[in-house]
């Protein structure tokens, strides 16, 4: 696939067309990544990420025949459709993601299937940096934080601490601790999501193993949410709160991730062996 000063210029018109219908929604994705209380910090890193994806099959494109494809058109109209529907009831949510199906319709469209299924991850990558509506966030992330926090109380109990669970309340004999949003996990689940499709993607295993690992991403930083904030409980019965609350806090949401990196690498070559049997 060579490209003329034709296509550039056509690449240049799609990227101000997308601009122009897009830029409301563009303005409120970038208030949501970069909010102090925002889920979706990551959301500035994903086009980059998407770029250096595409920029990475570049010889493989360019070796590729193109031609043009209808199913470009429905994916194209269909994303349209919900953009005017977005904007008509103000849902930014929704026409985030009419954005990724009005890309996708005009990548099929103009550069046809065989370049278009290389280039669907890339694209439906993307969909990791729209953020989810708040008030989805606000209860997904209550259920979260009560569900790490009693299966915590559980192994506390099991290790013979005493200890009471009051909703997101944790008491001990001589300390409490409240586990807040923050400690809900959900700010490492989204992020571990987003590792995991990529994770998945690069990774050398079967295209029937990338889903697993992908969806291992979601367990993986739920066990390691649970180990962060009983490790934060172990730390607030013996030396008190302020001590849990402090630098412990701080050092177990890196914990996190570092966890949930180890869990999804182990798992990764448990499916590359897998692969090796079959």
């Amino acid at each position: 696939m060579k490209l003329s000063f034709l296509s550039y210029l056509k690449i240049t018109i799609i990227a101000l067309f997308l601009i122009l219908i897009y830029y409301n929604t563009f303005i409120w994705m970038e208030d949501r990544w970069r909010s102090a209380s925002s889920y979706y910090s990551h959301g500035y890193l994903i086009p980059f990420v998407t770029g250096f994806l595409i920029w990475n099959k570049r010889r493989c494109l360019i070796e590729t025949t193109y031609s043009s494809s209808k199913a470009g058109i429905l994916l194209f109209i269909t994303g349209i459709g919900v953009q005017i529907g977005s904007a008509f009831f103000l849902v930014h949510f929704t026409s985030g993601f009419s954005f990724i199906l009005v890309l996708l319709g005009i990548v099929f469209y103009l550069y046809g299937n065989t370049i278009g299924k290389k280039l669907l991850f890339p694209v439906l990558f993307l969909i990791t940096m729209v953020p989810l509506p708040l008030s989805f966030i606000a209860g997904l992330s209550l259920q979260l934080k009560l569900f790490a926090a009693g299966c915590a109380m559980g192994i506390i109990n099991i290790i013979g601490i005493p200890a009471i669970q009051d909703g997101s309340s944790i008491f001990f004999s001589n300390a409490s601790l409240v586990v807040g949003d923050v400690c809900s996990g959900l700010k490492s689940l989204i992020a571990l999501i987003s590792f995991g499709a990529l994770f998945a993607y690069i990774s050398s295993i079967s295209n029937y193993m990338k889903p697993i690992l992908f969806i291992a991403s979601v367990p993986a930083a739920l066990i390691a949410n649970i180990i962060r904030i009983l490790i934060v409980c172990l730390v607030a019965n013996n030396w008190g709160t302020e001590v849990a609350a402090g630098l412990v806090h701080d050092l177990t949401g890196v914990l996190i991730f570092v966890i949930a990196f180890i869990l999804l690498f182990c798992l990764c070559i448990g499916l590359r062996k897998v692969d090796k049997l079959f």
